[in-house]
């Protein structure tokens, strides 16, 4: 069986960073970091598969106090999430209200790629995600 690692809290906030370079470098515009509290059923998913292997290991990792943030860029009302799909339907499946959220905030508005590739899945809700055995 193959060993899932998870992030650490350090580990997202590095890679938060790493991704508002990227979006700066891709959109030509300035992103800030944000941390917040956000409402699960404001979040888009823009991945429509999750590993069901992974998945059981986020879902007892939580219970035992796993608390990595995940990453959003809010799109309207929405949250679209950049990473971690595999916490944030955790947490909605243990029945959870709320994720701790690193935010990508944009200088100015604009429709992120991601965006695209939710409406493209047809990904409306964290429900709409698949789970599949690996």
């Amino acid at each position: 069986m193959r060993r899932i690692r998870l992030i650490t809290r350090e580990e997202a906030w590095k890679r938060a960073e790493r991704i508002r370079r990227e979006y700066e470098a891709i959109y030509g515009i300035e992103f800030k970091l944000e941390s917040a509290f956000i409402p699960l059923d404001c979040i888009v998913p823009t991945q429509a598969e999750l590993s069901e292997v992974k998945l059981l290991v986020v879902l007892q990792e939580i219970k035992h106090g796993y608390d990595a943030p995940v990453i959003v860029i809010p799109h309207g009302d929405r949250y679209y999430l950049i990473d971690g799909h595999h916490r944030a339907f955790a947490l909605k499946k243990l029945g959870f209200g709320e994720v701790e959220a690193i935010i990508l905030v944009p200088g100015k508005k604009f429709t992120p790629g991601v965006v695209n590739t939710a409406e493209k899945g047809g990904l409306k809700r964290l429900e709409d995600v698949r789970i599949v055995r690996d």
